[in-house]
């Protein structure tokens, strides 16, 4: 397991688990959410870290496949969507995917 001052701040605080990746997809994907996008995509990537060379179940490893896509889908969103200006300067609390996007991400952690 990785050590924890690796990973990034968050504001959510769940364990790195399958069950909160489907807890979290749920509220997002449903608007239900109280955390920022940013912090669940920083989430995922915390996620992807604690289990980065674990021996992972089938259930775990789909989870981390969806929390990695997430997080690396963040990142491109950013880069294909703001100017290196922007994103020196943007808010990345107020960053938004498309919603589309979260509905797939938990139809694929769901078809377990």
């Amino acid at each position: 397991m990785t050590a924890s001052w690796n990973l990034n701040k968050t504001s959510i605080n769940l364990p790195y688990s399958y069950e909160s990746l489907v807890r979290l997809l749920n509220r997002i994907s449903k608007n239900e959410n109280n955390f920022s996008q940013y912090d669940f995509a920083q989430w995922c990537d915390n996620f992807t870290m604690v289990f980065d060379e674990a021996e992972l179940s089938p259930i775990v490893e789909i989870a981390v496949i969806v929390a990695r896509d997430i997080e690396c889908q963040w990142d491109l969103f950013l880069v294909n969507s703001y100017s290196l200006e922007e994103l020196e300067t943007i808010d990345l609390s107020k960053v938004k995917l498309p919603q589309e996007w979260y509905i797939q991400w938990l139809g694929e952690v769901n078809e377990r």
